[in-house]
């Protein structure tokens, strides 16, 4: 057994059985329990929104096994695990919220345990990591976007990992197991399934390593790279591994506005100051600020934000004095790498502005909380039962526990409606209302209102991905008579006139226009039209039957109804001919008229 281990066994022997019936522990449940229930709340009470439904629909419509599939370049994040989740989820209920979200309520209730195991196990069972447990349980930087599903599948994981890996090399710090070095490894590898900001997971390790080194040691960096090379080397070829299948199979999303010093800084300190600091310590105190985002916090907010946090810093320094520089060294380092990587793959495209978006910060908040402790706390010098803490630190203690619970579940209840997307979840609820009434209507798969997805996702902001999955089974863009669109509400409304429209040549039979009988008729456009449009085609005929409407290149099977009728067909550009052809069982028909166009 090395030194360091030496010095770091004694942390959590014999305090067991007194940390289940401490009121420490008692206080722990009351934050654990209590941020996790109103977490709950929140969640239940919304819907999937935006990238939700690009998720589950291509889910659906995948196998587990299809590599391309989960492995897929979505919006430069390389996901596996994520979209397997939503692959099982679906297969058990597609589109069921709940569902949905079970089992990152699992992974959020498993990370608070593992938290507080990992605080308990580093500095004892004493009442000043009370607030640090507070800080992270409660953190709004944390709980509001993971009521997001899409982005609570990349942090929930990611946190889960963090706090497994550093409990698992806790144990191998302290007994020396391969078993517990091995799992740190896998748990980084977990966690690189879900978010690629898992690759700073071993560096965390490092920086906990080099922390728990005694004091007599003076090169501890060093010490820890030679101790435990073999684990370092281990997880080094871990991400350089993933480092090469993210570089190849990713786009670099780098693009947008040039970045200049002077925006980094903006962006550096408005992560730091409007987003972070009020986010830990209660806040924001202020309204949502559209999608993931929060409005910027209040002055005072702000002010008082900054000051709790330079008076941490003073009070560490002045308490530990050198010991508490490393920490906080280490944590700058990991705001500075977090906030690099923003800049280089975001920052150009959204501005300044994506400082306001938690989620490109939430995971400094557990190394935050760590590094604090680190700086305040010489490690394992408390063993629960023989607590140096005086009596009356306790009310203090409780007290700014109570402050940052309150503040911070007030926080997120207010800006918890802008990731709840209700809206969607009424939308969804209107079109099934409307399904059960009139079974078996079409509808044109067109866009739908950008607050349940924007026009960004192009192509996949449609009316099937967000209904599509549905259990009244909707039908989407198939000939029909009469086709209908869901307007902002989602209540389908027949579509009765099509604009930028297009008409066929006129025809050369008399009173018929095209004559289809033995062959296929082929009815030429006025001009070429680009893109995705519907075709509208009058038609008459003595009988009723099959045939066949090719348009755009593709060759849809219709039923033609006897008398004079209009069949309507979903057709891609570029469309310069409309051909129609017919069974020969049936008798001839005339196409009096061609129309494309758009809703």
């Amino acid at each position: 057994m090395s030194v360091d281990q030496k010095v770091t066994a004694p942390r959590h022997l014999g305090t067991r059985r007194a940390q289940r019936t401490s009121p420490l522990v008692v206080a722990a449940l009351v934050v654990g329990i209590g941020t996790f229930v109103v977490h709950v709340f929140a969640t239940l009470n919304g819907y999937f929104g935006q990238d939700d439904f690009i998720l589950t629909y291509r889910a659906a419509h995948a196998a587990p096994y299809d590599l391309g599939f989960l492995f897929q370049d979505y919006s430069g994040h390389l996901q596996p695990g994520a979209f397997l989740l939503a692959w099982i989820v679906t297969a058990i209920a597609p589109l069921n919220h709940v569902v949905a979200v079970i089992p990152l309520f699992l992974m959020h209730a498993a990370t608070l345990w593992l938290a507080w195991r990992v605080l308990v196990r580093l500095f004892g069972a004493r009442w000043a990591i009370l607030p640090a447990f507070t800080v992270f349980a409660a953190s709004p930087v944390i709980l509001f976007p993971t009521l997001w599903w899409a982005y609570g599948m990349q942090l929930l994981p990611l946190l889960l990992a963090m706090f497994a890996a550093l409990h698992a090399h806790l144990r191998h710090l302290d007994e020396g197991r391969v078993t517990s070095a091995v799992a740190t490894v896998a748990w980084t590898m977990f966690g690189l399934a879900f978010y690629e900001k898992a690759a700073l997971i071993p560096a965390v390790l490092f920086g906990v390593t080099v922390l728990l080194a005694p004091r007599t040691d003076l090169t501890p960096i060093l010490g820890a790279l030679r101790r435990h090379r073999w684990l370092w080397v281990a997880h080094a070829v871990l991400i350089v591994a993933f480092a090469a299948l993210y570089l190849g199979l990713t786009e670099s999303q780098a693009s947008g506005d040039p970045v200049t010093s002077r925006t980094i800084v903006e962006f550096t300190g408005r992560s730091i100051v409007d987003t972070l600091l009020p986010g830990m310590f209660g806040g924001p105190f202020t309204d949502p600020g559209g999608g993931a985002a929060w409005q910027t916090p209040p002055p005072v907010v702000r002010m008082v934000a900054l000051l709790i946090a330079i008076a941490v810093v003073v009070i560490s320094a002045v308490r530990s004095r050198r010991r508490a520089l490393l920490p906080w060294l280490f944590l700058a380092a990991y705001v500075a790498v977090d906030l690099t990587l923003v800049a280089a793959t975001r920052l150009g495209v959204v501005g300044p502005a994506v400082a306001t978006d938690p989620r490109y910060i939430a995971d400094v908040v557990p190394v935050a909380v760590l590094c604090a402790m680190f700086a305040f706390l010489p490690p394992g010098e408390s063993d629960g039962r023989h607590s140096t803490e005086l009596p009356q630190t306790r009310p203090a203690v409780l007290a700014a526990s109570a402050l940052v619970l309150v503040g911070a579940m007030v926080s997120l209840l207010t800006v918890a409606p802008a990731l709840q997307f209700r809206q969607a979840r009424d939308f969804v609820d209107t079109t099934r209302t409307a399904l059960e009434d009139r079974p078996g209507i079409v509808l044109f798969d067109g866009g739908v209102p950008s607050d349940i997805m924007i026009d960004w996702f192009l192509d996949d902001a449609t009316a099937s991905r967000v209904v599509g999955l549905v259990p009244e089974k909707p039908r989407f863009d198939q000939p029909a008579e009469q086709i209908y669109r869901l307007d902002d509400k989602g209540n389908p409304t027949p579509i009765e006139n099509l604009k930028t429209t297009v008409t066929a040549v006129p025809g050369p039979v008399k009173d018929c226009g095209y004559l289809v009988q033995d062959g296929t008729a082929r009815v030429p456009l006025h001009r070429a039209v680009p893109g995705r449009q519907i075709v509208r085609i009058g038609y008459y005929t003595a009988d009723a039957g099959p045939g066949t409407v090719r348009a755009g290149g593709v060759s849809h099977q219709v039923r033609f109804t006897d008398g004079l009728h209009v069949m309507n067909v979903v057709a891609s550009g570029p469309l310069m001919e409309v051909q129609v052809s017919r069974s020969q069982n049936i008798a001839p028909l005339c196409i009096t008229n061609v129309e494309v166009g758009v809703p």
